[in-house]
């Protein structure tokens, strides 16, 4: 691998559609969260890229976090929780991405409703 290439973790017996929809479109969103790990009383700090009524993307991830992990994510003073779908780490930053899924979508988590619509997403290999 070169310096700059990432590295994909994903989960075995898992694999990730190339096409299709998303239940709710992405808004591009940097804001400052806080990260909890079920059953960890220790928090970590980390930012939004893309948030959606059913899940968020999230950069500057640091720690022992695992594909299906739930997670506490706090913005001001609301959270909610979420299971990890998918790690991106780079090669040579301690720094990760991770996609997480909404498990209770209902809550207004952001501060204002997201657009509902769904949305048409292609992977890049």
């Amino acid at each position: 691998m070169q310096p700059n290439e990432s590295k994909t973790v994903e989960p075995k017996n898992m694999p990730r559609p190339q096409t299709g929809k998303r239940r709710s479109k992405r808004t591009k969103s940097v804001v400052p969260v806080s990260i909890r790990i079920a059953g960890s009383a220790a928090s970590h700090l980390a930012h939004t890229l893309d948030v959606s009524n059913h899940g968020v993307k999230l950069g500057g991830c640091r720690g022992e976090i695992k594909v299906g992990d739930r997670i506490e994510i706090q913005y001001h003073h609301k959270q909610a929780q979420f299971r990890v779908a998918w790690i991106i780490a780079h090669e040579g930053s301690s720094e990760k991405q991770i996609g997480a899924e909404c498990l209770e979508p209902g809550k207004q988590v952001w501060g204002a409703p997201l657009p509902q619509q769904m949305d048409e997403y292609t992977d890049k290999e």
